[in-house]
């Protein structure tokens, strides 16, 4: 039996989030978060025996940030 982690709502404010709040960010269940950041679908940083995902990357996995090409930014 598994609970639902709902999406911390100063998500997007927060430098990093656990694997299983990132989980929720995208709409997987907790284990197959854990199985995308084994893959490295899932932006992860291991800091000791501690996992956690980074909140930048994962919006711009999600295309909420949109990154400027570098020409543009030599302009």
């Amino acid at each position: 039996m598994s609970s639902t982690l709902e999406v911390p709502a100063d998500w997007r404010t927060r430098s990093t989030l656990t694997v299983s709040e990132a989980g929720a960010v995208v709409g997987i269940a907790r284990d197959s978060a854990y199985a995308a950041v084994a893959s490295g679908d899932l932006p992860s940083i291991r800091i000791g025996k501690r996992i956690v995902c980074p909140v930048a990357p994962l919006r711009r996995l999600l295309g909420e940030i949109v990154e400027a090409p570098l020409a543009e930014l030599a302009q």
